[in-house]
C-alpha cells in the first residue's frame, strides 16, 4: 500500500479510532481528541470534518488497491466516496466564504456604520450557510469513515 502522508493519515486515525464519541481521552500523560468535538470555533469545525474526510479518502484508496479487498467492499466504498465528495467539496466552498466574510468584518472595525452592518450581515450570512454545510457533510463523511473502520477491523 501506498500513502501519500502515512503519518498524519495514522495520527489521525489513531485519534478517531480512540475517540469516536467522546470530545477527548486522556492515556497516562497522552490525551486523544476527537477533533470535530474538540473543535472551538465554526471554521476550526468545518476543517476538522475536512481532514477527516481527506484521512479517510487517503484509507479508502488504499483498501481500493489492496486485491485482497473484497469486490463489494470496493463498490460501497466508491459509492461512499461519491456521496461524500461533494459534501466535502460544498464545505470547503462554504468554509472559504466564510474565513472572508470573518477577514472583511475584522478589516471594517473603525468604519462607518452602514460598512460595518453590511459586513456583519454577510458574516451572519456566511456562518448560517457554513454551519449547515457542516451538518450536510457529516452524515456522508461518517458512512465512510464507518466503512474504512469496519475494513481496519
Amino acid at each position: 500500500m501506498i500513502m501519500k502522508h502515512p503519518i498524519r493519515a495514522l495520527a489521525l486515525g489513531i485519534a478517531l479510532a480512540v475517540t469516536p464519541a467522546c470530545a477527548s481521552l486522556q492515556l497516562g500523560d497522552t490525551r486523544f481528541e476527537n477533533p470535530v468535538s474538540a473543535a472551538q470555533t465554526l471554521d476550526q469545525r468545518a476543517y476538522a470534518v475536512l481532514n477527516i474526510y481527506a484521512a479517510m479518502i487517503e484509507e479508502a484508496a488504499d483498501i481500493v488497491r489492496d486485491p485482497n479487498a473484497p469486490i463489494g467492499f470496493k463498490r460501497a466504498l466508491g459509492n461512499a466516496e461519491r456521496i461524500a465528495t461533494p459534501a466535502a467539496e460544498t464545505l470547503e466552498i462554504a468554509v472559504t466564504a466564510y474565513v472572508r466574510a470573518r477577514a472583511d468584518f475584522e478589516g471594517v472595525s473603525g468604519a462607518s456604520q452602514p460598512v460595518l452592518e453590511r459586513a456583519a450581515t454577510a458574516l451572519t450570512i456566511a456562518a448560517r450557510r457554513l454551519s449547515a454545510a457542516i451538518e450536510a457533510a457529516q452524515p456522508p463523511i461518517s458512512e465512510l469513515e464507518d466503512l474504512v473502520r469496519a475494513r481496519r477491523g
